[in-house]
């Protein structure tokens, strides 16, 4: 059964069934390999079950790599600022 045919909240569904609490804000992409990693540590782990402490570091790391990816907004508003610094000192000198 292929996890990425099923939707974002049914992901966060079957990760609430094995105990494992997942943020909404994460993409589908991170909810899949909080699955596989779950399942895989299932089938590697005989009857032992995942702490909630391990879990929440798990999370934290996907949030971490997500941050650490994520683009950042200065450049942007930095570049629209000078623009209109240019602008404004352009129209001072010409008028």
């Amino acid at each position: 059964m292929s996890l990425s045919k099923h939707t974002k909240a049914q992901l966060i569904d079957m990760l609430a069934e094995k105990g494992i609490s997942a943020k909404p804000s994460l993409k589908k992409d991170e909810l899949i390999a909080l699955l596989e990693t779950a399942n895989s540590s299932d089938q590697e782990d005989t009857g032992s079950i995942k702490t909630a402490e391990t879990q929440a570091e798990h999370i934290e790391q996907i949030d971490e790599s997500v941050n650490e990816t994520a683009p950042g907004a200065a450049a942007p508003v930095l570049l629209v600022i000078c623009g209109f610094i240019a602008l404004a000192f352009l129209a001072w000198v010409i008028l």
